[in-house]
């Protein structure tokens, strides 16, 4: 059963690589990294020790390529980008709100202190410049505006892909863990509306309705959410670590028969 659901599983992503010119050997190539890379976790996870042997056999990967693969360590990091970091701070923490609950103007030395919230490591003018880039800030005459709701990576293809990916493993646990789960309510909400008979004149209309829609729920989420942030709300003999998702997404198409 997990092989058909694989193959359905694989044709969007199949479906993508063929409208950016990738083969299948573009695709196993990239595969035999992601089996290594995931059966090196695996293993850490498990506490058992690593080899090129033991990798060779839980992935199917062959030695001789498990051994080049895992010597090169030619692994991608995976993180989220420092930009959407900053406008999600921005957006939740109490010294950087007005009274509305709402970012406020900041000046460059609280610009400065947001930033040394994020990561110590962040230089102002590097984020100012991505931050402008993407249209997220505006410098004005009292200081720098937070305009964006959140991080959308407009025009780069690599970054928006990057969110593509995490976004993915996270539905793809979610779904996961609720097929696992022996509750009788499973542990996370998991659906999908939708219409296939809408006329293409009033996709503007809808989309702009929607964006608008699920940007103030996103900020309704992100404000409950902070609660519970121990960053943002430390409390003496809590223990955090723990991390919870909320993935919103609308799509229009003119065809309902238009594949992904």
């Amino acid at each position: 059963m997990l092989g058909r659901q694989l193959q359905a599983l694989l044709k969007p992503i199949i479906r993508l690589c063929m409208r950016h010119s990738l083969g299948l050997h573009d695709v196993l190539e990239a595969a035999k990294i992601t089996f290594i890379e995931v059966g090196e976790e695996e293993l850490k996870r498990s506490g058992e020790k690593i080899s090129v042997s033991r990798l060779s056999v839980i992935t199917g990967v062959h030695r001789k390529d498990a051994e080049k693969i895992y010597r090169q360590g030619n692994f991608e990091p995976s993180s989220t980008r420092l930009s959407g970091k900053v406008i999600s701070q921005w957006r939740r923490d109490k010294r950087f709100l007005g009274k509305s609950g709402k970012p406020r103007v900041l000046s460059e030395e609280e610009f400065s202190r947001l930033l040394h919230a994020v990561s110590a490591e962040l230089k102002p003018g590097t984020v100012l410049f991505d931050l402008e880039r993407i249209g997220a800030v505006q410098r004005t005459e009292i200081g720098f505006k937070l305009v964006a709701r959140a991080y959308s990576p407009s025009n780069d293809a690599e970054e928006g892909f990057r969110m593509l990916a995490g976004d993915t493993q996270d539905l793809i646990e979610a779904v996961y863990e609720n097929i696992k789960s022996q509750r009788k309510t499973p542990p996370n909400y998991h659906a999908k509306g939708s219409c296939d008979n809408i006329s293409p004149s009033d996709l503007p209309k809808i989309q702009k309705w929607f964006y608008n829609a699920c940007a103030n729920f996103h900020d309704r989420v992100m404000q409950h959410l902070s609660k519970y942030d121990l960053d943002l709300n430390p409390k003496k003999g809590k223990e955090g670590g723990a991390r919870f998702v909320v993935g919103i997404f609308t799509r229009g198409s003119a065809s309902p028969n238009e594949p992904l």
